[in-house]
C-alpha cells in the first residue's frame, strides 16, 4: 500500500503547515485538523454463483489524518487513512449448487500482507448550533463520498477435501484479492457540551449505494490468467457508518477524542469475469460486502 503512505504523508505534513497563516480566518468560520488512530477488526465476504470467499480476522490499525472546515452554516469535511494487514484466514468454498447448501471444496489459508487505504469528502449544513466557541454545541446534515480499498494475500492452504484440494505449503502465495468500493453517503454529526470541556460527539450515515470492483488472482492456477484471474463488478446496495465517543478539550483550540466506529459497506448483484487461458466465461456475482470495526483515540486542534 505504498500509495496510502505517500499520500498520508503529504497529508500529514500539511497538518503543520504555519499556524500564523491559520490564524488569518475571518471570524465567521472555523478550521480543525486532527489526527485519529483506528485499531480495526475487518471482515469482507465474496460470494458467486457457485463459490464463497469469507476473509476473517483481517485486522489493520489505521492511521487517519482529518480536516473539517466551517464557513457561516456550509461545512467541508475530508479525511485520509490507511494501515498495513498481516494477520487473518481466509476460507474458500465450492459448492455443486447455486444456493451453497452442497459443499464441494473448502480450503482455510493465513493473511500475511498487504492493507487498506480510505478517502472521504463530506459536504454539509449547520442545522443548529449553541454554546460558546470553547464548548461547542452543534447538528451537521452532511452528504458525500468514500473510496476504500482493501487487499488481502493468502498463503498456503489446509484442505477438508483432501481428495479434491490438496494441501498447500504454508509459504507458498495463493491468492491475492483486491476490493474496491465507491460509496454515496447520506448522514449527519452531532456534538453535545456536557461539563468542564466533555463533550459527547456521534456520526451516522446510510450508504444507499455503492459500485464495487474486485480483481483476484489465483496464483496456483494454471488454468487461469494471473492479471487477473477473475474480475468482479456489482452497484446498488446498502450500508451503514457510524461512530461516536468523548471529546475533551484540553487547552484553547486543542481536544484529544476517544470512541468506537463500525463501518459496513455491501453491494447488490452484479457479473463476474474468469479469465481462463482458453477464454473468458462470465457468472453471477451474488455480493461483495466488507466490514471493519474498533476502538479510536485521536487529537485535534481547532484554528
Amino acid at each position: 500500500m505504498r500509495r496510502a503512505a505517500i499520500i498520508v504523508g503529504f497529508v500529514f505534513a500539511s497538518v503543520f503547515m504555519s499556524s500564523a497563516a491559520l490564524a488569518q480566518l475571518p471570524p465567521d468560520s472555523s478550521l480543525t485538523m486532527g489526527g485519529r488512530v483506528w485499531v480495526t477488526s475487518g471482515y469482507t465476504l465474496h460470494s458467486i454463483s457457485r463459490s464463497e470467499l469469507r476473509w476473517k480476522g483481517v485486522d489493520s490499525v489505521v492511521p487517519e489524518l482529518n480536516v473539517d472546515f466551517v464557513w457561516n452554516r456550509l461545512v467541508f469535511m475530508g479525511s485520509v487513512g490507511g494501515g498495513a494487514i498481516n494477520q487473518g484466514v481466509l476460507i474458500d468454498e465450492d459448492f455443486l449448487d447455486r444456493d451453497h447448501q452442497a459443499r464441494s471444496s473448502r480450503t482455510r489459508s493465513d493473511v500475511d500482507d498487504d492493507g487498506l487505504f480510505y478517502l472521504n469528502t463530506d459536504v454539509g449544513y449547520r442545522a443548529l448550533r449553541w454554546g460558546t466557541p470553547g464548548q461547542l454545541g452543534f447538528v451537521d446534515a452532511l452528504a458525500g463520498y468514500q473510496y476504500w480499498h482493501e487487499r488481502y494475500v493468502a498463503f498456503g492452504a489446509t484442505s477438508g477435501f483432501p481428495g479434491v484440494v490438496a494441501a498447500i505449503s504454508s509459504n507458498a502465495k495463493v491468492i491475492t484479492q483486491d476490493y474496491y468500493w465507491h460509496s454515496l453517503r447520506l448522514g449527519g454529526r452531532t456534538q453535545v457540551p456536557l461539563f468542564g470541556g466533555l463533550s459527547l460527539k456521534g456520526r451516522a450515515f446510510l450508504v444507499p449505494w455503492s459500485y464495487s470492483i474486485i480483481d483476484d488472482i489465483h496464483h496456483r492456477r494454471g488454468d487461469l490468467r494471473h492479471d487477473p484471474s477473475f474480475h468482479g463488478e456489482a452497484s446498488g446496495g446498502l450500508g451503514v457508518q457510524a461512530d461516536g465517543g468523548l471529546t475533551y478539550q484540553v487547552w484553547r483550540g486543542l481536544s484529544v477524542e476517544v470512541g468506537y466506529q463500525y463501518w459496513r459497506v455491501k453491494s447488490g448483484e452484479g457479473t463476474e469475469t474468469a479469465s481462463f487461458t482458453t477464454g473468458d466465461v462470465d457468472t453471477r456475482l451474488l455480493e461483495n460486502r466488507t466490514e471493519r470495526y474498533g476502538p479510536y483515540v485521536g487529537v485535534q486542534y481547532r484554528f
